[in-house]
Protein backbone atom coordinates (compact mmCIF):
# COMPACT_ATOMS: atom_id res chain seq x y z
CA UNK A 1 0.00 0.00 0.00
CA UNK A 2 1.18 3.51 -0.82
CA UNK A 3 0.05 6.59 1.09
CA UNK A 4 -1.23 8.09 -2.17
CA UNK A 5 -3.37 5.02 -2.99
CA UNK A 6 -4.77 4.98 0.55
CA UNK A 7 -5.77 8.64 0.39
CA UNK A 8 -7.30 8.30 -3.08
CA UNK A 9 -9.37 5.35 -1.90
CA UNK A 10 -10.57 7.27 1.16
CA UNK A 11 -11.68 10.08 -1.15
CA UNK A 12 -13.61 7.55 -3.26
CA UNK A 13 -15.39 6.26 -0.17
CA UNK A 14 -16.15 9.79 1.00
CA UNK A 15 -17.60 10.75 -2.39
CA UNK A 16 -19.86 7.68 -2.46
CA UNK A 17 -21.12 8.38 1.06
CA UNK A 18 -21.71 12.04 0.17
CA UNK A 19 -23.82 11.13 -2.88
CA UNK A 20 -25.89 8.63 -0.89
CA UNK A 21 -26.54 11.11 1.90
CA UNK A 22 -27.45 13.78 -0.65
CA UNK A 23 -30.38 11.60 -1.73
CA UNK A 24 -31.32 10.90 1.91
CA UNK A 25 -31.97 14.60 2.50
CA UNK A 26 -33.50 15.19 -0.93
CA UNK A 27 -36.18 12.56 -0.19
CA UNK A 28 -36.64 13.87 3.34
CA UNK A 29 -37.60 17.37 2.19
CA UNK A 30 -39.23 16.57 -1.16
CA UNK A 31 -42.93 16.39 -0.11
CA UNK A 32 -43.19 20.15 0.42
CA UNK A 33 -42.50 20.76 -3.30
CA UNK A 34 -45.04 18.21 -4.53
CA UNK A 35 -47.66 18.68 -1.79
CA UNK A 36 -50.22 20.21 -4.14
CA UNK A 37 -49.55 17.51 -6.77
CA UNK A 38 -50.21 14.78 -4.22
CA UNK A 39 -53.46 16.45 -3.18
CA UNK A 40 -54.73 16.54 -6.78
CA UNK A 41 -53.28 13.21 -8.00
CA UNK A 42 -54.14 11.09 -4.96
CA UNK A 43 -57.18 12.99 -3.68
CA UNK A 44 -55.41 13.59 -0.35
CA UNK A 45 -56.51 16.00 2.37
CA UNK A 46 -54.07 17.58 4.87
CA UNK A 47 -54.09 14.59 7.23
CA UNK A 48 -53.50 12.08 4.42
CA UNK A 49 -50.78 14.32 3.03
CA UNK A 50 -49.17 14.42 6.46
CA UNK A 51 -49.25 10.62 6.68
CA UNK A 52 -47.74 10.25 3.20
CA UNK A 53 -44.91 12.64 4.02
CA UNK A 54 -44.29 11.27 7.51
CA UNK A 55 -44.34 7.60 6.47
CA UNK A 56 -40.75 8.09 5.34
CA UNK A 57 -39.82 8.74 8.96
CA UNK A 58 -41.66 5.79 10.56
CA UNK A 59 -39.35 3.06 9.31
CA UNK A 60 -36.38 5.44 9.12
CA UNK A 61 -36.70 6.02 12.85
CA UNK A 62 -37.51 2.41 13.73
CA UNK A 63 -34.56 1.11 11.72
CA UNK A 64 -31.91 3.27 13.43
CA UNK A 65 -31.04 0.97 16.38
CA UNK A 66 -31.06 -2.04 14.03
CA UNK A 67 -28.85 -0.22 11.53
CA UNK A 68 -26.47 0.76 14.33
CA UNK A 69 -26.31 -2.82 15.54
CA UNK A 70 -25.72 -4.23 12.04
CA UNK A 71 -23.09 -1.58 11.33
CA UNK A 72 -21.22 -2.63 14.47
CA UNK A 73 -21.48 -6.35 13.69
CA UNK A 74 -21.95 -7.24 9.99
CA UNK A 75 -20.33 -4.07 8.66
CA UNK A 76 -21.54 -0.83 7.05
CA UNK A 77 -20.90 -1.84 3.41
CA UNK A 78 -23.61 -4.53 3.35
CA UNK A 79 -26.03 -2.28 5.22
CA UNK A 80 -25.56 0.71 2.92
CA UNK A 81 -25.68 -1.16 -0.40
CA UNK A 82 -28.69 -3.36 0.36
CA UNK A 83 -30.81 -0.71 2.04
CA UNK A 84 -30.08 1.95 -0.57
CA UNK A 85 -31.27 -0.46 -3.28
CA UNK A 86 -34.50 -0.84 -1.30
CA UNK A 87 -34.88 2.95 -1.21
CA UNK A 88 -34.66 3.01 -5.01
CA UNK A 89 -37.44 0.44 -5.23
CA UNK A 90 -39.54 2.55 -2.89
CA UNK A 91 -39.00 5.69 -4.99
CA UNK A 92 -40.25 3.89 -8.10
CA UNK A 93 -43.31 2.56 -6.26
CA UNK A 94 -44.02 6.05 -4.92
CA UNK A 95 -43.74 7.60 -8.38
CA UNK A 96 -46.15 5.05 -9.87
CA UNK A 97 -48.59 5.04 -6.95
CA UNK A 98 -52.24 5.02 -8.10
CA UNK A 99 -53.56 5.98 -4.66
CA UNK A 100 -52.50 7.24 -1.25
CA UNK A 101 -52.06 3.73 0.20
CA UNK A 102 -49.46 2.74 -2.40
CA UNK A 103 -47.77 6.14 -2.04
CA UNK A 104 -47.44 5.50 1.71
CA UNK A 105 -45.95 2.07 0.97
CA UNK A 106 -43.40 3.67 -1.36
CA UNK A 107 -42.44 6.29 1.22
CA UNK A 108 -42.11 3.57 3.88
CA UNK A 109 -39.64 1.68 1.70
CA UNK A 110 -37.75 4.89 0.93
CA UNK A 111 -37.43 5.61 4.65
CA UNK A 112 -36.38 2.06 5.51
CA UNK A 113 -33.74 2.08 2.79
CA UNK A 114 -32.30 5.49 3.51
CA UNK A 115 -32.03 4.64 7.21
CA UNK A 116 -28.90 2.72 6.25
CA UNK A 117 -26.70 5.66 5.28
CA UNK A 118 -25.87 8.12 8.08
CA UNK A 119 -25.03 5.74 10.94
CA UNK A 120 -23.05 3.29 8.74
CA UNK A 121 -21.19 6.33 7.35
CA UNK A 122 -20.14 7.31 10.88
CA UNK A 123 -18.93 3.75 11.39
CA UNK A 124 -16.91 3.93 8.16
CA UNK A 125 -15.37 7.22 9.29
CA UNK A 126 -14.36 5.63 12.60
CA UNK A 127 -12.50 2.87 10.73
CA UNK A 128 -10.92 4.81 7.87
CA UNK A 129 -10.08 8.11 9.57
CA UNK A 130 -8.31 9.10 12.82
CA UNK A 131 -10.49 10.05 15.79
CA UNK A 132 -9.54 13.73 15.69
CA UNK A 133 -11.25 14.06 12.27
CA UNK A 134 -14.61 12.61 13.37
CA UNK A 135 -16.31 15.94 14.16
CA UNK A 136 -15.16 17.48 10.88
CA UNK A 137 -16.44 14.49 8.90
CA UNK A 138 -19.78 14.63 10.72
CA UNK A 139 -19.99 18.33 9.84
CA UNK A 140 -19.20 17.43 6.23
CA UNK A 141 -22.16 15.03 6.23
CA UNK A 142 -24.42 17.77 7.56
CA UNK A 143 -23.22 20.06 4.77
CA UNK A 144 -23.98 17.43 2.14
CA UNK A 145 -27.40 17.03 3.74
CA UNK A 146 -27.90 20.76 3.32
CA UNK A 147 -27.15 20.45 -0.40
CA UNK A 148 -29.67 17.62 -0.60
CA UNK A 149 -32.21 19.91 1.02
CA UNK A 150 -31.29 22.61 -1.49
CA UNK A 151 -31.91 20.17 -4.32
CA UNK A 152 -35.32 19.39 -2.79
CA UNK A 153 -36.28 23.05 -3.18
CA UNK A 154 -35.87 24.88 -6.48
CA UNK A 155 -33.98 22.18 -8.49
CA UNK A 156 -36.60 19.54 -7.66
CA UNK A 157 -39.30 22.08 -8.48
CA UNK A 158 -37.87 22.48 -11.99
CA UNK A 159 -37.47 18.71 -12.35
CA UNK A 160 -41.12 18.24 -11.41
CA UNK A 161 -42.13 20.93 -13.93
CA UNK A 162 -40.10 19.10 -16.61
CA UNK A 163 -40.85 15.43 -15.82
CA UNK A 164 -43.89 15.66 -13.56
CA UNK A 165 -43.74 14.46 -9.97
CA UNK A 166 -44.20 10.83 -11.00
CA UNK A 167 -41.47 10.82 -13.64
CA UNK A 168 -39.10 12.61 -11.26
CA UNK A 169 -39.34 9.95 -8.56
CA UNK A 170 -39.14 7.04 -10.98
CA UNK A 171 -35.92 8.52 -12.37
CA UNK A 172 -34.54 9.06 -8.85
CA UNK A 173 -35.40 5.44 -8.04
CA UNK A 174 -33.38 4.00 -10.94
CA UNK A 175 -30.43 6.28 -10.13
CA UNK A 176 -30.56 5.04 -6.52
CA UNK A 177 -30.40 1.41 -7.62
CA UNK A 178 -27.31 2.16 -9.71
CA UNK A 179 -25.67 3.91 -6.76
CA UNK A 180 -26.38 0.90 -4.54
CA UNK A 181 -24.54 -1.37 -6.96
CA UNK A 182 -21.56 1.04 -7.10
CA UNK A 183 -21.49 1.14 -3.30
CA UNK A 184 -21.23 -2.65 -3.14
CA UNK A 185 -18.44 -2.70 -5.73
CA UNK A 186 -16.30 0.12 -4.32
CA UNK A 187 -17.01 0.40 -0.58
CA UNK A 188 -15.02 -1.55 2.04
CA UNK A 189 -15.68 -1.56 5.78
CA UNK A 190 -12.10 -1.01 6.91
CA UNK A 191 -8.54 -0.74 5.56
CA UNK A 192 -7.93 -4.38 6.59
CA UNK A 193 -10.47 -5.46 3.95
CA UNK A 194 -8.10 -4.04 1.34
CA UNK A 195 -5.07 -5.60 3.02
CA UNK A 196 -3.94 -2.22 4.35
CA UNK A 197 -2.71 -1.17 7.76
CA UNK A 198 -5.37 -0.22 10.34
CA UNK A 199 -5.99 3.54 10.36
CA UNK A 200 -7.34 3.72 13.91
CA UNK A 201 -6.13 0.92 16.15
CA UNK A 202 -8.78 1.63 18.78
CA UNK A 203 -11.50 0.30 16.53
CA UNK A 204 -10.27 -3.30 16.44
CA UNK A 205 -10.93 -3.88 20.11
CA UNK A 206 -14.09 -1.78 19.94
CA UNK A 207 -15.51 -3.92 17.15
CA UNK A 208 -14.72 -7.11 19.07
CA UNK A 209 -16.40 -5.78 22.19
CA UNK A 210 -19.53 -4.76 20.30
CA UNK A 211 -19.97 -8.17 18.71
CA UNK A 212 -20.14 -9.73 22.18
CA UNK A 213 -22.90 -7.42 23.39
CA UNK A 214 -26.55 -7.97 22.52
CA UNK A 215 -28.67 -5.15 21.12
CA UNK A 216 -31.02 -5.27 24.08
CA UNK A 217 -28.15 -4.77 26.54
CA UNK A 218 -26.82 -1.86 24.48
CA UNK A 219 -30.21 -0.16 24.51
CA UNK A 220 -30.55 -0.61 28.27
CA UNK A 221 -27.10 0.90 28.77
CA UNK A 222 -27.87 3.86 26.51
CA UNK A 223 -31.23 4.75 28.05
CA UNK A 224 -29.97 4.30 31.60
CA UNK A 225 -28.01 7.52 31.02
CA UNK A 226 -30.14 10.52 32.09
CA UNK A 227 -28.20 12.96 29.90
CA UNK A 228 -28.89 10.83 26.86
CA UNK A 229 -32.61 10.69 27.72
CA UNK A 230 -32.72 14.49 27.91
CA UNK A 231 -30.91 14.76 24.56
CA UNK A 232 -33.26 12.18 23.04
CA UNK A 233 -36.36 14.07 24.22
CA UNK A 234 -35.01 17.44 23.08
CA UNK A 235 -34.08 16.05 19.67
CA UNK A 236 -37.56 14.54 19.29
CA UNK A 237 -39.16 17.95 19.84
CA UNK A 238 -36.68 20.07 17.87
CA UNK A 239 -36.46 18.01 14.71
CA UNK A 240 -40.07 16.88 14.86
CA UNK A 241 -41.06 20.53 14.57
CA UNK A 242 -38.36 21.71 12.17
CA UNK A 243 -38.54 18.79 9.75
CA UNK A 244 -42.34 18.92 9.67
CA UNK A 245 -42.08 22.57 8.67
CA UNK A 246 -39.23 22.33 6.18
CA UNK A 247 -40.18 18.92 4.79
CA UNK A 248 -43.94 19.42 4.35
CA UNK A 249 -45.53 22.77 5.19
CA UNK A 250 -42.94 25.41 4.24
CA UNK A 251 -43.86 25.72 0.55
CA UNK A 252 -47.66 25.65 1.13
CA UNK A 253 -47.08 28.21 3.92
CA UNK A 254 -45.15 30.53 1.61
CA UNK A 255 -47.78 30.15 -1.11
CA UNK A 256 -50.82 30.67 1.14
CA UNK A 257 -49.50 33.35 3.52
CA UNK A 258 -47.30 35.34 1.12
CA UNK A 259 -49.14 34.74 -2.17
CA UNK A 260 -46.22 33.12 -4.03
CA UNK A 261 -46.29 30.61 -6.86
CA UNK A 262 -44.55 27.27 -6.37
CA UNK A 263 -41.32 28.21 -8.17
CA UNK A 264 -40.82 31.38 -6.10
CA UNK A 265 -41.71 29.54 -2.90
CA UNK A 266 -39.19 26.81 -3.75
CA UNK A 267 -36.56 29.46 -4.40
CA UNK A 268 -37.11 31.10 -0.99
CA UNK A 269 -37.09 27.68 0.70
CA UNK A 270 -33.52 27.22 -0.57
CA UNK A 271 -32.36 29.76 2.03
CA UNK A 272 -33.04 27.22 4.78
CA UNK A 273 -30.94 24.26 3.51
CA UNK A 274 -28.27 26.71 2.31
CA UNK A 275 -27.89 27.92 5.89
CA UNK A 276 -27.94 24.30 7.05
CA UNK A 277 -25.09 23.40 4.71
CA UNK A 278 -22.94 26.34 5.82
CA UNK A 279 -23.67 25.82 9.51
CA UNK A 280 -22.90 22.10 9.36
CA UNK A 281 -19.35 22.67 8.18
CA UNK A 282 -18.50 25.86 10.06
CA UNK A 283 -20.17 26.37 13.43
CA UNK A 284 -19.13 23.10 15.02
CA UNK A 285 -15.59 23.57 13.69
CA UNK A 286 -15.37 27.09 15.13
CA UNK A 287 -16.70 25.98 18.51
CA UNK A 288 -14.09 23.22 18.66
CA UNK A 289 -11.28 25.57 17.59
CA UNK A 290 -12.30 28.22 20.14
CA UNK A 291 -12.88 25.56 22.82
CA UNK A 292 -16.40 26.82 23.56
CA UNK A 293 -18.93 24.95 25.69
CA UNK A 294 -21.12 22.74 23.49
CA UNK A 295 -24.11 22.81 25.82
CA UNK A 296 -24.13 26.61 25.97
CA UNK A 297 -23.81 26.78 22.18
CA UNK A 298 -26.83 24.50 21.77
CA UNK A 299 -28.85 26.58 24.22
CA UNK A 300 -28.00 29.77 22.33
CA UNK A 301 -29.05 28.13 19.06
CA UNK A 302 -32.37 27.00 20.55
CA UNK A 303 -33.02 30.44 22.00
CA UNK A 304 -32.38 32.13 18.65
CA UNK A 305 -34.60 29.60 16.87
CA UNK A 306 -37.41 30.41 19.29
CA UNK A 307 -37.09 34.06 18.32
CA UNK A 308 -37.45 33.02 14.67
CA UNK A 309 -40.68 31.09 15.31
CA UNK A 310 -42.01 34.03 17.31
CA UNK A 311 -41.31 36.50 14.50
CA UNK A 312 -42.95 34.29 11.85
CA UNK A 313 -46.17 34.33 13.88
CA UNK A 314 -46.54 38.03 13.02
CA UNK A 315 -45.28 38.11 9.41
CA UNK A 316 -47.76 38.12 6.52
CA UNK A 317 -47.82 39.32 2.90
CA UNK A 318 -45.07 39.81 0.32
CA UNK A 319 -43.82 42.96 2.01
CA UNK A 320 -42.43 40.81 4.83
CA UNK A 321 -40.49 38.47 2.54
CA UNK A 322 -37.41 40.65 3.05
CA UNK A 323 -37.49 39.41 6.67
CA UNK A 324 -38.55 35.83 5.97
CA UNK A 325 -35.62 34.98 3.67
CA UNK A 326 -32.85 35.82 6.20
CA UNK A 327 -34.89 34.14 8.95
CA UNK A 328 -34.98 30.93 6.92
CA UNK A 329 -31.25 31.15 6.28
CA UNK A 330 -30.40 31.83 9.91
CA UNK A 331 -32.66 29.03 11.10
CA UNK A 332 -30.86 26.60 8.79
CA UNK A 333 -27.48 27.94 9.90
CA UNK A 334 -28.10 27.30 13.60
CA UNK A 335 -29.77 23.94 12.96
CA UNK A 336 -26.88 22.75 10.78
CA UNK A 337 -24.35 23.85 13.37
CA UNK A 338 -26.24 22.29 16.28
CA UNK A 339 -26.56 18.79 14.88
CA UNK A 340 -22.83 17.89 14.92
CA UNK A 341 -22.65 19.22 18.50
CA UNK A 342 -25.52 16.96 19.57
CA UNK A 343 -23.78 13.94 18.07
CA UNK A 344 -20.48 14.98 19.64
CA UNK A 345 -22.10 15.20 23.08
CA UNK A 346 -23.72 11.79 22.49
CA UNK A 347 -20.35 10.34 21.54
CA UNK A 348 -18.86 11.73 24.76
CA UNK A 349 -21.49 9.97 26.87
CA UNK A 350 -20.55 6.40 25.90
CA UNK A 351 -17.55 4.18 25.11
CA UNK A 352 -16.62 3.72 21.45
CA UNK A 353 -18.19 0.25 21.11
CA UNK A 354 -21.62 1.81 21.74
CA UNK A 355 -21.19 4.56 19.13
CA UNK A 356 -23.34 2.93 16.45
CA UNK A 357 -26.20 2.17 18.83
CA UNK A 358 -26.13 5.54 20.65
CA UNK A 359 -25.94 7.67 17.50
CA UNK A 360 -28.55 5.44 15.88
CA UNK A 361 -30.95 6.17 18.73
CA UNK A 362 -30.29 9.90 18.40
CA UNK A 363 -31.32 9.62 14.76
CA UNK A 364 -34.38 7.68 15.88
CA UNK A 365 -35.41 10.60 18.10
CA UNK A 366 -35.28 13.19 15.33
CA UNK A 367 -37.12 11.18 12.72
CA UNK A 368 -39.63 9.63 15.09
CA UNK A 369 -40.42 13.23 16.01
CA UNK A 370 -41.02 14.00 12.34
CA UNK A 371 -43.22 10.93 11.96
CA UNK A 372 -45.39 12.17 14.84
CA UNK A 373 -45.44 15.87 13.99
CA UNK A 374 -46.32 15.64 10.30
CA UNK A 375 -49.74 13.96 10.61
CA UNK A 376 -50.56 15.82 13.84
CA UNK A 377 -49.83 19.18 12.23
CA UNK A 378 -51.90 18.09 9.23
CA UNK A 379 -54.75 17.30 11.63
CA UNK A 380 -54.36 20.75 13.18
CA UNK A 381 -54.58 22.44 9.77
CA UNK A 382 -57.43 20.20 8.64
CA UNK A 383 -59.49 21.19 11.67
CA UNK A 384 -59.31 24.84 10.62
CA UNK A 385 -62.59 26.21 9.27
CA UNK A 386 -60.57 28.17 6.73
CA UNK A 387 -59.35 25.04 4.95
CA UNK A 388 -60.30 25.04 1.29
CA UNK A 389 -58.92 23.03 -1.62
CA UNK A 390 -55.59 22.42 0.09
CA UNK A 391 -55.14 26.08 1.04
CA UNK A 392 -55.14 27.47 4.58
CA UNK A 393 -55.40 30.87 6.18
CA UNK A 394 -52.74 32.83 8.02
CA UNK A 395 -54.54 32.08 11.30
CA UNK A 396 -54.31 28.33 10.62
CA UNK A 397 -50.57 28.55 9.99
CA UNK A 398 -50.18 30.78 13.06
CA UNK A 399 -51.50 27.91 15.21
CA UNK A 400 -48.91 25.67 13.59
CA UNK A 401 -46.09 28.11 14.33
CA UNK A 402 -47.17 28.42 17.97
CA UNK A 403 -46.94 24.63 18.32
CA UNK A 404 -43.42 24.73 16.90
CA UNK A 405 -42.45 27.57 19.25
CA UNK A 406 -43.73 25.69 22.30
CA UNK A 407 -41.87 22.55 21.19
CA UNK A 408 -38.60 24.48 21.09
CA UNK A 409 -39.31 26.04 24.48
CA UNK A 410 -39.76 22.63 26.13
CA UNK A 411 -36.63 21.34 24.36
CA UNK A 412 -34.69 24.34 25.70
CA UNK A 413 -35.68 23.44 29.27
CA UNK A 414 -34.69 19.79 28.77
CA UNK A 415 -31.35 20.76 27.23
CA UNK A 416 -30.65 23.15 30.12
CA UNK A 417 -30.95 20.17 32.51
CA UNK A 418 -27.98 18.37 30.92
CA UNK A 419 -25.23 17.77 33.46
CA UNK A 420 -21.97 19.67 33.06
CA UNK A 421 -19.46 17.50 31.21
CA UNK A 422 -16.00 18.06 29.85
CA UNK A 423 -16.40 17.99 26.09
CA UNK A 424 -12.99 16.45 25.64
CA UNK A 425 -13.63 13.59 28.02
CA UNK A 426 -14.69 11.05 25.49
CA UNK A 427 -14.28 7.47 26.75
Amino acid sequence: MTIKAFRIYRWAILIIIAILYFFVCLHRMSPTVIARDLVSSLNADAVTLGVIASSYFYLYAAMQPIVGYLSDTTGPRKVMALLFFISGTGAIIFGLAPNATIAILGRLLIGAGLAGVFIPALKVFSRWYPANQFASLTGFMITIGGFGGLAAALPLTYLVVFLGWRGSFVAIGFISMLLAVLTWIIMRDAPEDKGWQVCNAENSSASTASEKTRLSKRLVTVFANLDFCLLFFSTFLIYGASLAFQGLWAVPYLMDVFGLDRVRAGGILMALPLGFAIGGSSIGFLIDRLNLDRKKALLWALGLNMVMWLLLIFLKGQGHLVIVVPLFFFFGLTAGGSLPLSFAITRDLFPSWLMGTATGMMNTASFFGSAVYMPLTGLLLNSSVSARSGSYSFDAYRKLLIVFLLSYAVAFVAMAMLSKRKDSAAP
